[in-house]
């Protein structure tokens, strides 16, 4: 079995993002990440900093924030998005920081109604229609 990767450091945030068939950006926060990201920990740490200073409204309790959004209850590998964006921001919109990151999860559906994710030996698992690929960056 895989390892999950938890929090890379004390006191950071884990922050990645995915995209689903439909091309829409898809944000993971306050847990684990699929194992194979820490090779590209240089490259989450500077897409999470950059969104952190440049788009605060993607964090915090705001109702309907511009991304589907998943949050982690503590450590477990369980994620379940808390929103349901308006207007959902397209990865083709997306700054090439976070674009990069995104780029590295491909949810194998999209995303619509509420549903929760799983973490499990490397692979983002769903309730429903997966398992979702995590495909190697283009360097």
């Amino acid at each position: 079995m895989a390892e999950i990767l938890r929090h890379p450091r004390p006191g950071f945030t884990w922050d990645w993002w995915a995209v689903d068939t439909a091309g829409f950006l898809v944000q993971f926060g306050c847990g684990p990440a699929p194992e194979p990201l820490l090779a590209h920990l240089d490259r989450v740490d500077a897409a999470a900093a950059w969104a952190e200073e440049h788009r605060p409204e993607w964090f915090g309790e705001h109702p309907l924030p511009p991304l589907h959004a998943f949050n982690c209850n503590g450590e477990l590998p369980t994620y379940t998005r808390h929103g349901v964006p308006c207007s959902p921001l397209r990865l083709s919109d997306a700054p090439a920081v976070i674009a990069e990151v995104a780029t590295l999860v491909h949810l194998r559906r999209a995303v619509s109604d509420t549903w929760t994710i799983h973490l499990d030996d490397g692979w983002v698992e769903g309730l429903s229609d997966g398992p979702y690929e995590l495909v190697r960056a283009v360097d």
